[in-house]
């Protein structure tokens, strides 16, 4: 695929995502949308949407090679997270402990969702949509893990692996693997009902996302040098890391290509969802969502790019 094509593709989703987030930063300013309305739309993204499009994912026809895809890019997935973990132990310090909780979160965990799944399907098709589902199955793993725990501000504990197998995404992931296994399928009409269910995954963290802009100083935002810092991280560092391990891997060129692209993605949207349910500073996690954003159409093809040259 020509790097012109996914510019392309980059710059035409990074549009429809501001455009959608314009919706929600309009409601938040003219009262429409409050911050509880706001707290109200995270939660259903959070435990009702979302878990619907992992589910859903997983409802095609069992097949050994597709299995053999999803448990290498689940593994590579986890890889790149963890290795994002120990970057920002090692770079992201100083700042007030808010600061740094918000900003670690970050850079480890990119928006591979949205901004990966047409990008994924558009160079590899529906192998390509599999392939980034597992990488986001593995991402969902870790954010409500060491996601949520960093964000309530404490350690890992016992009790925090017993939430992470109680909660919606975990439950609709192993749900869909034990489908996928078994050629188990649900009726169509399930289907298609959960499936519409899903296809709200985006707007409504895209407009979660639009509240918490509103409550954002885009001026003083420009002139922290930290907020350079970190949209290097995110964009640059931590990829081009992921990047070159990967190119040491010997596993098919088109999973390793979409972990790379999965990896050098924007900040996640849930970030500043979970800014909201976990009373955080949201207005610097829209903040570091929307510059992440806003620079990832020049870095997000280099990233590719780079990948496409080493692999």
């Amino acid at each position: 695929m020509r790097a012109v094509e996914i510019v392309s593709i980059v710059f035409q989703q990074i549009v429809k995502m501001f455009l959608m987030m314009g919706i929600g930063f309009l409601c938040c300013r003219i009262r429409f949308l409050t911050e509880k309305g706001s707290q109200v739309l995270s939660d259903v993204a959070l435990f009702i949407v979302l878990p619907c499009v992992i589910f859903t994912s997983f409802q095609i026809e069992y097949d050994g090679t597709i299995l053999y895809g999803i448990i290498v890019s689940f593994i590579l997935a986890a890889a790149a997270h963890i290795l994002a973990m120990g970057a920002v132990c090692l770079f992201v310090r100083g700042g007030s402990r808010e600061q740094r909780i918000l900003e670690r979160f970050h850079v480890i965990y990119p928006n591979c969702g949205f901004m990966g799944v047409p990008i994924a399907q558009a160079m590899f098709g529906e192998n390509g949509v599999i392939y980034i589902t597992a990488f986001l199955c593995a991402q969902n793993f870790f954010i409500w893990s060491h996601g949520v725990t960093s964000m309530k501000g404490g350690s890992f504990q016992k009790e925090s692996l017993i939430q992470i197998f109680r909660a919606p995404v975990i439950i609709a992931l192993a749900l869909g693997m034990i489908c996928f296994i078994c050629g188990i399928r649900i009726p169509g009409v399930i289907e298609e009902a959960l499936e519409s269910v899903g296809s709200m995954n985006t707007p409504l963290a895209m407009l979660v996302s639009g509240t918490a802009v509103a409550q954002t100083r885009i001026k003083e935002a420009l002139l922290r040098p930290r907020m350079y810092w970190m949209m290097v991280l995110r964009l640059l560092a931590v990829p081009g890391a992921v990047i070159l391990l990967l190119s040491l891997v010997p596993v098919p060129d088109e999973i390793r290509l979409v972990t790379a692209m999965g990896s050098s993605a924007p900040t996640a949207a849930i970030s500043t969802m979970f800014a909201v349910k976990y009373h955080r500073d949201v207005g610097y996690a829209a903040e570091l969502f929307a510059g992440s954003t806003l620079c990832a159409a020049a870095t997000m093809p280099a990233m590719i790019y780079l990948a496409q040259l080493l692999f």
